[in-house]
């Protein structure tokens, strides 16, 4: 190790050796008591820290509370927040560590009965099964917003005062679900900084210390988006985007009280199909005042023929799916869907940029909205891009690989505002206005407003 390296060790460790003192975003945090939490910043900020400091405060504080320490996998877990748990958190030589190696625990419990569970959520079924005061999901991008949506029904051991679930993470693109739902005033947004974290900035000083120059100089050197979100913690979408507005158009589930005083016109689908790729479909409800929602999606790799028609049949008819457009290279599919007794036809026939523009209208409009809950959709556009040399957005293709939801998407409104004729649109509207104003039902008569943002 050269001395350089040796110097910012020995300081970061004299540093990590005082009490914890949570400074800025970890501070509000410790005495935040809302229900749902969103903890995020540029990398290096203490996030992670802040976060278990006050799980571990809370669990000396409220006798036989629980705690869940939650990843997307629990393997990820051991070579991160629990290296941090055990070597920054929890005093030197604490009995708790006593045990099984990181890799093997299934938790922690202190003398007074409070535990802390760790759980990844690919084996779902351990995790769901009990109940918590207290639970936080690092690097909570990676989470989906069903994940998070069930982690929630898990708050209620009722030990402590409050419940609460905090997320916390790096920024991503505009249109994720976290985003979306702090945007809605559904999360207590915290945006941490650099200066809360102690190892990297001497508050009393005012000033950056050597080690925490060194990595700001290092994220410095980083570019494009990765920059945005990683040092200026911006929650950024790359260059080049295909849509660019589409993550203003995502909204959470308290949006849609504006949508309930107008009824469904139509509600269609579309139909990209897939196997090494994903297949991927989508189902959009076209209101009164024509603004085309989407509310529901399927995305899936490698399912067997049978199965996958029977699935996305099934999707369909859940929404009493009306009018549906699907990818024209599989007729015999089309086929099997219409002898399941669903509408499906072939998307209409145009070229892929003259499709993007059809959405493209639709969105500067306002006239397409998402649901937070389409993740998959989501996703892909906040990854759908042009080539950097492609100069003319006008015949330009976009890169191929995230571009499966958004041909479902692209199929769907095209269908929309080529093969239904303006008349068909007037005559639902004009059969809409003769009848009491009703929203979407899908198939168990739960209303669009019911399942909106799941």
């Amino acid at each position: 190790m050269s001395r350089r390296k040796k110097t910012l060790s020995a300081a970061s460790a004299a540093i990590d050796a005082l009490p914890y003192e949570p400074l800025g975003a970890a501070e509000k945090l410790f005495y935040a008591h809302d229900r749902e939490v969103l903890l995020a910043g540029p990398a290096g900020t203490g996030k992670t820290r802040a976060a278990l400091e006050k799980m571990f405060l809370c669990m000396q504080k409220y006798s036989s509370m629980r705690c869940l320490l939650a990843r997307k996998t629990r393997v990820s877990l051991t070579q991160s927040a629990l290296v941090t748990l055990e070597e920054k958190v929890l005093p030197a030589g604490h009995p708790i560590c006593r045990g099984a190696t990181r890799g093997r625990r299934t938790g922690y419990m202190l003398e007074n009965g409070s535990e802390l569970v760790l759980g990844g959520l690919d084996n779902a079924d351990r995790v769901m099964s009990s109940e918590y005061d207290m639970i936080l999901a690092c690097e909570a991008t990676e989470l989906t917003l069903s994940d998070w949506e069930k982690l929630l029904t898990r708050l209620r051991h009722g030990v402590m005062p409050y419940q609460q679930a905090v997320a916390e993470c790096n920024p991503s693109h505009p249109g994720h679900w976290l985003n979306v739902r702090a945007n809605a005033g559904l999360m207590h947004r915290l945006n941490s900084r650099h200066e809360d974290n102690p190892i990297f900035f001497d508050r009393h000083s005012g000033q950056y210390t050597v080690a925490g120059q060194t990595y700001r100089a290092t994220l410095d050197r980083l570019s494009g988006v990765r920059r945005k979100r990683l040092l200026d913690g911006l929650w950024a979408a790359p260059e080049g985007l295909v849509y660019e507005t589409f993550a203003e158009h995502v909204i959470a589930g308290a949006d849609s009280e504006a949508v309930t005083d107008a009824g469904a016109l139509v509600i269609c689908a579309g139909v990209d199909w897939g196997w090494r790729d994903p297949t991927a479909a989508v189902v959009g409800v076209l209101r009164s005042d024509r603004r085309l929602y989407v509310v529901d999606e399927f995305y899936a790799r490698r399912v067997p023929l049978e199965e996958l028609v029977e699935k996305i049949a099934a999707l369909l008819k859940r929404w009493n799916v009306e009018r549906c457009f699907a990818d024209r290279s599989r007729p015999d599919l089309i086929e099997l869907l219409r002898r399941q007794d669903v509408p499906c036809q072939q998307a209409p026939l145009v070229s892929i940029a003259a499709g993007i523009s059809v959405v493209e209208s639709r969105l500067l409009a306002d006239k397409l909205k998402i649901a937070s809950g389409c993740h998959n959709l989501i996703q892909e556009a906040s990854e759908y891009q042009y080539a950097a040399e492609a100069s003319q957005k006008a015949t330009a293709t976009p890169q191929p690989g995230s571009d499966h939801a958004m041909d479902a998407l692209r199929y769907m409104v095209t269908g929309v505002e080529m093969v239904m004729r303006p008349n068909e649109i007037e005559s639902r509207d004009n059969q809409h206005s003769d009848n009491a104003s009703a929203p979407a039902r899908d198939a168990h008569g739960r209303n669009f407003e019911d399942v909106w943002g799941k």
